[in-house]
């Protein structure tokens, strides 16, 4: 039984929460999986009252799936929803208003003084908002819990990374801090691994002796729009292979977990991230293809280039497209090549992973024509 809690969203005035966020828990609403008493809390710097907000995310949304809900439904699941606009997310006052919100919250909505803080900020506040948090006496306490949930980027390289993790661990302890891929909620990821494991057919194939190539591919039709000023720290490496496809590419190549639990599949694909080879910097341009996007015409529209871009600057070097191979150095996966790439404003919209399987030994159909072999082609 899950127990009655407020989720609070810093940054609910954002682009991530209006399109991911608010929809994804009234999904979670419609399954029947939030307590009767739950609430959301969103915390913005934007000037809105609750039905401000309420209007923007549930009733004028575009990304909010009313399928399957009725009117008094949406209604419902908007009346737990709230929104505090506070000026900064780590001032003493303004997280003193934010500590009387949740109060109040908890007393009209019997949610027992438990909290969930999601950090849909900047990554810079990565390590400001949790020691904020932890001086009003919100992360640590006697009564009730209090959980923090950290999107990517987790810092920007490994020291910023490792520093990173050692600041909120002196606020809230290690088993209240979620560090979380929102790649791994598609429903294709999460299959990856029935597939794989609960599959006899495919389990004995799932090594080298068998793949000849893995191509793990995500290429989007938009460009970065208004987040340009961020994504120019972050570029495609950062933005979407370090985080989500890598994800992915854990689920395709890790070995089988002891138990189907977060523990034991982390512990596996720990063990995969230590296999990959690394690219030393005189290789780079043997194993990586990077580039920008100009402006072009996608269906009749001319889309706008990536230094055209509003925050972008204008000599800026920042990869929109990243292409790779790697090798993951063990004994299932040894000489075969991973193909991992990622792009915005390209023609079409692809989520895939592409099992490239090895040749028989004799190619008997190698003199027919293309078009009368096609039904031979061995991938998956």
């Amino acid at each position: 039984m899950i127990a009655p809690h407020i989720l609070v969203i810093f940054g609910a005035s954002g682009d991530l929460a209006n399109r991911k966020l608010v929809p994804a828990v009234f999904e979670l609403y419609k399954g029947g999986y939030l307590p009767e008493n739950f609430a959301l809390l969103g915390v913005g710097r934007t000037d809105m009252t609750d039905d401000d907000f309420r209007q923007k995310v549930v009733f004028n949304s575009d990304h909010l799936d009313r399928s399957g809900a009725d009117s008094d439904q949406i209604q419902d699941y908007a009346d737990r929803l709230f929104y505090l606009d506070i000026a900064d997310y780590t001032g003493e006052a303004d997280i003193a208003h934010l500590e009387v919100k949740l109060c109040q919250l908890d007393e009209q909505m019997g949610t027992a003084s438990n909290y969930i803080f999601y950090l849909s900020t900047p990554p810079k506040l990565y390590s400001s908002v949790p020691a904020a948090l932890h001086k009003a006496g919100l992360s640590r306490r006697e009564e009730g819990w209090s959980r923090l949930v950290i999107e990517k980027p987790f810092g920007y390289d490994e020291a910023t990374a490792i520093e990173l993790n050692s600041t909120i661990q002196q606020y809230f302890d290690e088993d209240d801090i979620y560090r979380i891929d929102h790649y791994l909620g598609k429903e294709t990821v999460q299959n990856l691994l029935v597939t794989r494991f609960a599959n006899g057919f495919f389990e004995p194939l799932w090594n080298r002796n068998y793949i000849h190539s893995v191509q793990i591919t995500a290429a989007e039709t938009v460009g970065v729009g208004d987040r340009g000023g961020y994504y120019d720290d972050s570029g495609a490496l950062r933005d979407m292979i370090q985080n989500h496809l890598l994800q992915v590419l854990a689920h395709v190549a890790m070995e089988p977990p002891l138990r189907a639990d977060a523990k034991s599949i982390r512990d596996e694909k720990l063990k995969l991230f230590r296999s990959i080879r690394p690219i030393e910097g005189e290789d780079v341009g043997k194993f990586a293809v990077r580039g920008q996007y100009v402006e072009t015409e996608i269906d009749g529209k001319i889309q706008k280039g990536y230094l055209q871009e509003k925050g972008v600057p204008q000599d800026s070097k920042t990869a929109t497209y990243v292409a790779l191979k790697c090798y993951i150095d063990n004994w299932r996966w040894a000489g075969v090549p991973f193909f991992v790439r990622t792009g915005k404003n390209l023609p079409m919209k692809l989520t895939e992973i592409v099992i490239t399987f090895s040749n028989p030994p004799q190619r008997i159909f190698a003199d027919m024509a293309e078009e009368e072999a096609i039904g031979c082609d061995n991938r998956l």
